[in-house]
């Protein structure tokens, strides 16, 4: 099943000691693909795990999508960034990916932000994540 991933999943999953590995794990069996990514996410995802070779092949055999890009949507990158104090570019990009592909669910293990985060129209992303702790 395809959705779009933030970076929490991939992190977790290639972190020995995330404390949602168990989460990410599970999610990453429920949902086989391929992912819609966008670049900040991946290069957000390359600083914190080091696993470029992953991300390089991921992109390479088609399981990971590009699904919104820095210059095509930087009306809505502005518009989250200035709506949300905490909302970064990489945040940013999956609203816009997320607006591209209403029908998709967002995984992320960013409950504090992501809950707060809103389409265009309003309505609310659709998410896949933990368990509140």
């Amino acid at each position: 099943m395809r959705a779009i991933l933030d970076s929490g999943p991939l992190v977790a999953l290639w972190r020995p000691q995330d404390k949602h590995k168990l989460w990410a794990q599970k999610i990453f069996r429920e949902f086989s693909g391929p992912f819609y990514v966008t670049e900040l996410v991946l290069s957000e995802v390359s600083h914190l795990t080091g696993r470029d070779a992953d991300i390089l092949a991921g992109l390479k055999t088609g399981r990971f999508i590009i699904g919104a890009d820095v210059s095509g949507d930087l009306a809505v990158l502005e518009k989250c960034c200035s709506k949300y104090p905490h909302c970064d570019l990489a945040d940013a990009s999956v609203i816009a990916a997320s607006e591209r592909r209403p029908a998709l669910q967002v995984l992320t293990a960013d409950r504090r932000h992501f809950v707060t985060y809103r389409r265009s129209d309003g309505s609310a992303l659709p998410l896949a994540m933990p368990q509140e702790t």
